[in-house]
């Protein structure tokens, strides 16, 4: 790309003031010498509003070339869009859209760059133990989730998923959470409890069915470490936040983003 070319880019979510996406796209700038674009944050409280955000926003003198989705939108946001790309369609949630085109000749195309980035910190937690990892529960069934199921099948490792305090995928309730804990067990935490600023929320689980050889990947990265992260390390089990995986899904965005920009 020249150094003359100008864009915006930016995150659509809610809320959406905790995001270091601007201080990680702000180093991919610089690093690619493009000193006239932006990264800025679209607080979207309802998705409903998306038709109206999106009109604003092409209708301002720099233009926007693309946006990252976050929680609460990236399923919901699918009926907006034009095209899907295969990845996004097959997890069913979308965290980058590219808008091709401008004003009244556009259409706006998802993709899902957390399969990358969740596969990638997936990878650090295999090896992290002397054993592979036997099978993993989930915690929470958004659009997160999603990239984090599709991430595991590819991986042939089985999952089971805690939502709302109940197995979700039995046809029956399960009261007993120690069913489906293994030795190697990977617990993996999609939802936005202990997300900043509700930083001493967590989720309700036993944790004294939690072990030494058990592993967790907590999907929030801000803060660093959250109360969830504390309590499973407290049983001496190995902990990672979402910080790896947020910085490898915006490299496979901002790898789609450049071809987008001519």
């Amino acid at each position: 790309m020249k150094e003359t070319k100008a864009f915006r880019l930016g995150l659509l979510g809610h809320p959406v003031s905790h995001s270091k996406s601007p201080e990680i796209f702000g180093r991919f700038f610089a690093e690619s010498g493009l000193n006239r674009c932006s990264y800025e944050l679209f607080d979207l409280n309802e998705i409903a509003d998306f038709p109206s955000f999106i009109r604003t926003e092409l209708d301002r003198d720099l233009p926007l070339r693309g946006f990252n989705v976050t929680v609460p939108h990236k399923a919901d946001i699918i009926p907006y869009l034009d095209h899907l790309s295969a990845e996004a369609r097959a997890v069913g949630a979308v965290n980058t859209v590219l808008i091709v085109g401008s004003n009244n000749h556009y259409h706006l195309q998802g993709h899902n760059t957390d399969v990358i980035g969740f596969s990638q910190s997936l990878q650090v937690a295999q090896t992290a133990l002397p054993n592979p990892i036997s099978n993993a529960i989930i915690f929470g069934n958004g659009g997160s989730a999603k990239a984090v199921k599709y991430a595991l099948q590819n991986q042939n490792i089985n999952f089971h998923i805690w939502h709302r305090n109940r197995w979700i995928n039995e046809t029956h309730e399960c009261e007993n959470p120690a069913k489906y804990i293994q030795p190697n067990t990977l617990f993996v935490h999609t939802t936005p409890l202990g997300m900043w600023p509700n930083t001493v929320t967590a989720i309700e689980w036993p944790m004294n069915l939690i072990a030494p050889t058990h592993r967790l990947i907590d999907l929030v990265y801000n803060p660093s470490e959250t109360t969830l992260m504390k309590r499973f390390a407290e049983r001496g089990a190995w902990v990672m936040n979402g910080a790896h995986m947020l910085e490898q899904q915006a490299v496979a965005a901002w790898t789609l983003f450049q071809e987008n920009i001519d």
